[in-house]
Parts: structure tokens; sequence; C-alpha cells
């Protein structure tokens, strides 16, 4: 416990950062395109999009562990959420299954 507060002002402003570049589609827009070693990186991508889905949903559990009373906790849940629609609704398709 004594990590995580240590490190929770951090951790708030990462995913923070992170979650502010969920777009008008609802998804993730990845800008920077080889930010961690793989090439064609970038725009509404899936594997991008479930990284911040689970980022979101560890954030909401770490909320509670810090005992934070902002509402970031459930902040971060929503947006879990909405990401988790936008990416069923934009990058699935039922054709193919």
């Amino acid at each position: 416990m004594n990590f995580l507060t240590a490190h929770w002002p951090a951790i708030v402003l990462a995913i923070n950062y992170i979650a502010a570049k969920i777009d008008s589609t609802g998804m993730l827009d990845v800008t920077a395109t080889e930010d961690w070693g793989r090439l064609t990186q970038g725009g509404h991508n899936t594997e991008a999009n479930a990284l911040l889905y689970r980022v979101l949903t560890t954030g909401t559990t770490m909320a509670g562990w810090a005992n934070d009373a902002t509402g970031l906790g459930a902040k971060w849940a929503g947006q879990a959420e909405t990401l988790k629609a936008a990416v069923q609704a934009n990058n699935y398709d039922a054709t193919a299954g």
C-alpha cells in the first residue's frame, strides 16, 4: 500500500493523460505512431484500446485501494464501459464474427 500511496499522484496523472486522448468516436486515438517499438501503430487500433480498457479498469480498482474520494474510480469505470462499447461498435464485423 505504501507504494500505491507514494505513487498515486503520478498514476492519476498518467491515466488522465491517456484517457484525454479518447476522441469523439469514444475510442483512444493513438497520436504517437512509434511510441513503443511497433511499426504502423496509431489511430483507433484495437490493441491500444484494449490496453487502455485494462488501464481504466485497473485504475478503478486502485482508486478504491487508495481511498480516493474524488470520484476517479467511478469516472474511470464509466470511461472503460464507454470505450468497450465504442470498440465493439467500431471494430467488430458481425458478418465475419
